[in-house]
């Protein structure tokens, strides 16, 4: 359901909060000469303050205050409200001094009156930085929540796509084909399938780990995949650049990787799953084309396997304008390009 207030109403409030407020010290005052004398002096000011507080609002703060230019922020606030005070000063002398018809009206420009309307002033860039630093935070603690609830998500849908019966059966199995042959490659098989289960259960839980882990668990899964598949897919995994300079959040790859193995198998076609992986000076490219087997349907990205429609909205709000995912579908092969950018 979106609750989502529409643009109008939005306005409309606005509207309303504005005129409450520069009537209160017409009711208040009750001054002489009743509302049209009101509007005429407090008109310019008025105007004026509700212009500077989304000037700061919608331009200032995000442009310089969030972006830490304190100095920049403080001269620009001084100017503006420097103009105002003149552009107020100059009505009262050319407006509202004549259609009242004042005997003596003041100087223009700097004049001991030229300051009245800073404190209206002042007061609507205070509320206005209140109001944005306060859904700032709204925002950023939001975003937090969904954050977790998304790597939850991830986490659950991964285990449970992975840590199942099914899953165990195939590799135990597998690996109690090898103890009967008494093969060498039992006890490293046995050591992998304990590597993933205490990556995926206990290391996962940090917030960021080394690409180097990432990786060694990439390796891990694909190996126990190679043994059940044997020769009847060619699989390669690249690695290229110095992994130990990035940092990123627990399987944020292995979607990837497990979709290509989930759908790009086949035991009556010919399979190929390439895996590329390269960094370079703190940047992250990571590559993974299979095969797509004639007997099944052309692929879609909602229902590419469990995970990639979260892991990109984990993307989203990890990496925003930092990464870049692209997708690319075809009768025969099923591609994945994800960038990270520092």
């Amino acid at each position: 359901m979106n609750t989502e207030r529409p643009p109008w109403v939005t306005f409309l409030i606005n509207c309303v909060i504005w005129v409450f407020i520069f009537f209160i010290p017409f009711l208040l005052m009750e001054p002489r000469g009743g509302i049209p004398s009101y509007l005429l002096r407090v008109g310019a000011t008025t105007v004026l303050t509700v212009i500077v507080y989304y000037f700061n609002y919608l331009i200032l703060i995000p442009k310089y205050l969030f972006k830490k230019k304190f100095l920049a922020y403080i001269l620009v606030i001084l100017l503006t409200l420097v103009i105002s005070c003149i552009l107020v000063d100059l009505y009262y002398y050319f407006v509202v001094s004549v259609v009242q018809n004042w005997h003596h009206r003041p100087e223009p420009i700097f004049s001991r009156g030229m300051w009245v309307p800073l404190f209206p002033l002042l007061t609507g860039i205070a509320i206005g930085i209140s109001i944005r630093l306060a859904r700032e935070w709204a925002r950023v603690e939001k975003e937090r929540r969904e954050l977790q609830g998304e790597k939850l998500l991830s986490e659950l849908a991964f285990l449970k796509s992975q840590v199942n019966p099914h899953f165990l059966f195939n590799t135990l199995n597998n690996i109690c084909a090898l103890a009967r042959k008494k093969s060498d490659d039992t006890e490293p098989a046995i050591i992998k399938l304990s590597q993933i289960m205490r990556y995926m259960i206990t290391d996962s839980r940090q917030d960021k780990v080394g690409l180097e882990e990432e990786v060694e668990y990439l390796n891990n899964f694909i190996e126990l995949q190679k043994i059940r598949l044997a020769d009847k897919v060619n699989i390669r995994f690249d690695i290229e650049g110095d992994l130990s300079a990035i940092q990123l959040e627990p399987l944020l790859l292995i979607p990837f990787v497990e979709n290509a193995f989930k759908h790009g198998v086949s035991y009556n076609d010919k399979s190929s799953i390439n895996i590329e992986l390269k960094t370079v000076s703190g940047e992250l490219s990571f590559l993974v084309e299979n095969s797509k087997p004639t007997v099944k349907d052309t692929l879609k990205l909602d229902e590419a396997g469990i995970g990639l429609k979260n892991v990109r909205r984990r993307l989203e709000l990890l990496y925003p304008g930092k990464h870049q995912l692209e997708i690319r579908d075809s009768a025969s092969n099923y591609l994945i390009m994800l960038k990270i950018k520092k």
